[in-house]
């Protein structure tokens, strides 16, 4: 249950053979470690796994990542894996030779090329950066370098870290963002994160470093009451029912198998913190809508067969409220996580979005 809402079921990447001389075989005993625990997750022979290996070029997935975090004994986490996914450099991490990473940010994709901007993606309902994985794949070779926010506290495999509200959220992504000096920034936020992604334009129009755009991936703006319904719903819910009823859905592979009990209501917990977070904020927004609307144009990128956003057509243009440009972009079909099931749809959104082409 590592991404609640944003790691579906559905057909993993092949494996990749290796072999040959430009696939050097690990050198120490911790990447020989690692081989060994890669290695029939993702489907292939331990002698078949190089050193310069990427986890996730290789059929590695988020729900993959955390069977190997518990099968190493937790001496890692799932953002290491995230931020380090070439074997050699995720050992190099285990052997304290590479200092960690810090930052809520964590970089997918760098341009292949001269850059043409910057997508910085917000994960859906109890999600991780990873789920964007396959759109910065969709998006090699043309020039988008492609970052995600990993959000506080929703790492199954670390224990006790604190969930942080979104208006603090916000505030980081931000000035992560403007210290970073992220060109031509585009904010894709999907599902419940689409109200980080709005906050995080409001902030980055404060300090007179607008986004490009900004992305509203399957989410439509809704009515206060439902919003509040479905709130009430979520807290008449204990973590461990949230956890059954998500799970039902989207554990794939058995990773509910690999945690305790205690791991996965904290899942479940992640997913109904992101929840509340978007009704709460969502809300405000509906009953005090902004004096001043956001300038930077919005697009509302949507499957035709996700139901949660039925009537895309018309309600789309909801966003109005709050934003002054408001644009619709249809994909035919990859329902509710069609970052994971149409990444190169998604990919041409995001292309759509920037006002760029493949080839321009």
């Amino acid at each position: 249950m590592t991404t609640l809402d944003g790691d579906p079921a559905g057909p993993q990447p092949r494996p990749v053979p290796a072999g040959g001389p430009d696939r050097p075989a690990p050198r120490t005993a911790t990447e020989r470690r690692l081989a060994t625990v890669w290695a029939p997750l993702l489907g292939v022979d331990e002698d078949a796994v190089g050193r310069d290996d990427h986890f996730f070029d290789r059929g590695g997935s988020s729900l993959l990542a955390v069977k190997v975090v518990v099968r190493l004994g937790k001496e890692i986490s799932l953002s290491d894996i995230t931020r380090h996914p070439v074997l050699a450099d995720l050992a190099a991490l285990m052997d304290g030779r590479a200092a960690p990473s810090t930052g809520l940010l964590q970089a997918l994709a760098e341009p292949d090329g001269p850059a043409r901007g910057a997508v910085v993606g917000i994960p859906p309902a109890g999600g991780h950066a990873v789920s964007f994985r396959p759109l910065a794949t969709g998006l090699r070779g043309t020039g988008l370098a492609v970052h995600a926010v990993e959000l506080p506290g929703h790492d199954p495999t670390v224990d006790d870290a604190p969930f942080v509200p979104l208006a603090q959220v916000a505030d980081r992504v931000a000035d992560e963002i403007v210290e970073r000096a992220l060109p031509d920034v585009l904010l894709w936020g999907h599902s419940a994160g689409a109200a980080v992604a709005l906050a995080v334009a409001r902030r980055l129009e404060a300090r007179g470093v607008p986004a490009r755009r900004v992305v509203l991936g399957a989410q439509l703006l809704g009515t206060a009451a439902a919003r509040r319904r479905d709130a009430a719903e979520l807290d008449a819910r204990s973590d461990a029912e949230i956890a059954v009823r998500v799970a039902g859905r989207h554990d794939v592979g058995g990773v509910l198998a690999e945690l305790d009990p205690r791991r996965v209501e904290r899942s479940a917990a992640a997913y109904r913190h992101d929840c509340q977070a978007a009704h709460t904020f969502l809300v405000d927004l509906l009953e005090q809508p902004p004096s001043v609307r956001l300038a930077t144009p919005v697009i509302v990128v949507v499957a035709a067969d996700d139901p949660s956003t039925a009537g895309f057509v018309e309600h789309h243009r909801d966003w109005e409220l709050i934003a002054e440009d408001v644009t619709l972009h249809v994909l035919d079909q990859g329902g509710h996580h069609f970052l994971r099931t149409r990444p190169a749809d998604a990919a041409r959104a995001v292309l759509h979005a920037a006002d760029l082409s493949p080839t321009s």
